[in-house]
């Protein structure tokens, strides 16, 4: 069997520009980084798909992405209507963080049943799928740099990647995206967009300054001990940005060197023991 890695991602940016009935449209910018969930996948000879996690970051078995993906993959193809599989998954992306390791889950699932079995789906049907399953999912689909102009499946992508070293803090809080948004009070109006190129550090960092994240604050009014999370990070030297990535609970910590990184990861722990860190970098 072959494992699979199911990469995480960042929003450097998180602008919510409209409400709409059942989601928010975004403009936010997502890069994937190199810290990633192990999946192995087989088809078995059983009458039912069978799924198992592992380690730390266990999900629940019953109900989860990668579950509703099979449902709707076997009603819609039918080359694979009748077949099963047994799934392993290794959690190693902290759930309810905002790093989006459900979404990339199911999304790594799909590509793999597509490509072994020869499914006949366009990059446009995939992204329609995929949505359907969870905004974010069409956005693993490969592993460019995207900017979200609406919803998860409408997306710009670059051939660039800003090649940046990034600190993780995961304050081993789980937070419900549904509920932040529903904390959401303002919505952004962006009439004049700010123009990047990300070979260019520090413009972009510029500019995901400038936009910030708009799910900080709802997220805040939910769990209050994030902002002592946030008053830890300012206090660090050679921050070049920080912010908040999706919905949360995990932030991220951006330096030109690693060995800030490094002294940040250690003034962390000793702040915040039972906190998990990570320092990663874009894929």
């Amino acid at each position: 069997m072959k494992k699979i890695k199911s990469y995480a991602k960042v929003n450097l940016f998180l602008k919510v520009t409209k409400r709409l009935k059942k989601f928010h449209k975004l403009y936010s910018l997502i890069v994937q980084i190199n810290i990633f969930d192990e999946v192995l996948v087989k088809e078995n000879m059983k009458k039912k798909n069978t799924i198992f996690f592992i380690g730390k970051y266990k999900a629940n078995t019953q109900n989860n992405t990668v579950i509703n993906l099979l449902k709707l993959m076997k009603k819609k193809f039918s080359s694979i209507r009748y077949k099963n599989f047994d799934i392993s998954i290794k959690k190693n992306i902290p759930n309810g963080s905002g790093l989006g390791g459900a979404s990339s889950n199911a999304t790594s699932v799909f590509n793999f049943i597509k490509k072994k079995y020869k499914l006949k789906i366009s990059d446009t049907e995939s992204r329609k799928l995929l949505a359907k399953i969870g905004k974010d999912c069409p956005l693993f689909l490969n592993k460019k740099v995207k900017l979200i102009k609406s919803s998860g499946e409408k997306f710009v992508e670059f051939t660039d990647n800003p090649k940046l070293n990034m600190l993780l803090i995961y304050p081993n809080l789980t937070l419900s995206t549904k509920m932040v948004f529903n904390k959401l009070k303002k919505i952004s109006n962006i009439s004049d967009k700010k123009k990047f190129k990300l070979k260019d550090k520090k413009k972009l960092l510029e500019v995901c300054k400038y936009y910030g994240n708009d799910l900080i604050n709802p997220a805040i009014n939910i769990a209050p001990r994030l902002k002592s999370l946030i008053n830890s990070i300012e206090k660090i030297e050679d921050n070049n940005f920080y912010s908040m990535t999706g919905s949360g609970s995990a932030f991220f910590l951006i330096s030109n060197k690693k060995k800030s990184l490094l002294n940040a990861q250690k003034m962390i722990k000793k702040q915040r023991n039972s906190f998990w860190t990570k320092i990663v970098k874009t894929i």
